[in-house]
């Protein structure tokens, strides 16, 4: 397994449903989702590379470092294994995207790795960060398909740069032509990849430091590919604590580990297997705070700014008690599994209530319900079946049990976090 840092490159858009994070000195950050881009048709090419490659690289500089940890500086890097990148549809007879694939099923890779790609107006420091984070992610919740992250700054003309990268690596493994990317990536569509870097210079124009991450796919080629504004945190901007950034980097490859248990590449049926919004986004939210206390407890995530307020498992988690217990309105009278879709106006609060949900189910199971009882089980018993199969009750009882629990104290409901 190989695991690459490379400064300058491309960006993607995002997909199902960015994650985006709102902070204030006063009331900390808090995730939201954005409008959910719509499914795009399933037909690609998956480029596997079956040998040991090279990439040069005539500007900025590389970090490339194994699993073993060595690292070396230079403008050649060594990717070792196997890789298979990705793309978007639209017929290529049709004259619009990806070229198409006959395969039904996810192509995988022999030795997977981890490639993270910054803008060349962000510091290499950043893509550092986020290498070790998602190398400490991979070693706890394992390392599937081939990763790509693709951070963008707020710099117009570093995001083009970028753009331009990912769209000239993606003709070249065979997966959309070069000028159909570059029209979809680099033009004024919604959740285009340089909408990211749009994202992140109106932020810091207006001095309101949210940011947006996603998990972009690819199924078709065989690869999990992110996007993300400028992570602030970690830029040392707003005050933000760089662990937000970090935990919303682990937040999003847990996205990565449910998608990596479906081996189909038709998106409804994907869709389907991924469950409700509540436990796709839930999951990840308390995956990703859980993961933070236990990898930074281990001393495994690197040194990050600290901010302007504390960064810990328990007081996030309390936060969502806050978020969750002031509620009104429509949202305020929602049970758990009624938040089903992220269209729904409430789909926000599948976030918190999600990753209480979570919560409470590791209480009754195991910390390790996810990953070892219920994602396994999701192809052969469906996301409900795999559910109630893993939490030993129908999902309407879970409902109702959870929502009876929601009506506890604070400190009732803090007991059961598994922070040790």
């Amino acid at each position: 397994q190989s695991i690459g840092l490379i400064i300058r490159g491309s960006s993607v858009r995002a997909r199902p449903a960015p994650l985006v994070l709102s902070c204030s000195a006063t009331l900390g950050c808090k995730l939201s989702a954005k409008v959910r881009p719509k499914p795009l048709a399933p037909a690609f090419l998956a480029a596997l590379l079956r040998s040991p490659r090279v990439t040069i690289l005539t500007k900025g500089n590389t970090l490339m470092r194994n699993l073993f940890g060595l690292a070396v500086v230079a403008a050649v890097v060594f990717v070792t294994g196997c890789s298979a990148q990705e793309s978007t549809d639209v017929s290529p007879s049709a004259g619009g995207g990806p070229l198409a694939s006959d395969s039904a099923q996810v192509p995988l890779s022999e030795n997977p790795g981890i490639e993270v790609f910054v803008a060349e107006d962000l510091s290499p420091e950043v893509g550092q960060v986020v290498l070790t984070t998602l190398e400490e992610a991979s070693t706890e919740w394992g390392l599937y398909w081939p990763v790509e992250y693709w951070i963008l700054g707020v710099d117009e003309a570093a995001g083009v740069k970028l753009v331009t990268e990912f769209c000239e690596r993606r003709e070249e493994l065979g997966q959309w032509d070069f000028d159909d990317c570059m029209d979809r990536e680099a033009g004024s569509e919604q959740y285009s990849m340089i909408e990211y870097q749009q994202l992140g210079a109106e932020a810091l124009a207006a001095g309101e430091y949210f940011s947006t991450a996603g998990w972009n796919g690819t199924p078709e080629w065989g690869i999990h590919r992110f996007a993300s504004t400028q992570p602030w945190g970690l830029t040392g901007v707003g005050g933000i604590p760089g662990d937000e950034d970090v935990k919303t980097v682990l937040h999003e490859y847990w996205h990565a580990v449910q998608h990596s248990f479906i081996s189909t590449t038709d998106r409804e049926a994907r869709d389907e297997l991924m469950g409700p919004v509540w436990f796709v986004e839930g999951s990840a939210e308390y995956m990703a705070q859980h993961g933070h206390h236990t990898l930074s407890s281990e001393g495994r995530l690197p040194q990050v700014p600290k901010g302007d307020w504390p960064f810990a498992f328990e007081s996030q988690m309390e936060g969502k008690l806050f978020g969750i217990d002031a509620e009104s309105g429509e949202c305020g009278s929602r049970n758990l599994i009624s938040i089903e879709t992220y269209e729904d106006p409430c789909s926000g609060l599948g976030y918190e209530m999600g990753a209480w949900a979570i919560a409470y189910l590791v209480d009754l199971t195991t910390t390790d319900v996810l990953l070892e009882e219920l994602h396994p089980m999701v192809e052969k018993l469906g996301w409900k079946g795999a559910f109630e199969n893993a939490a030993g009750m129908s999902l309407e009882e879970f409902d109702a049990e959870f929502m009876r629990f929601m009506e506890r104290s604070d400190a009732e409901r803090l007991q059961i976090l598994k922070n040790d």
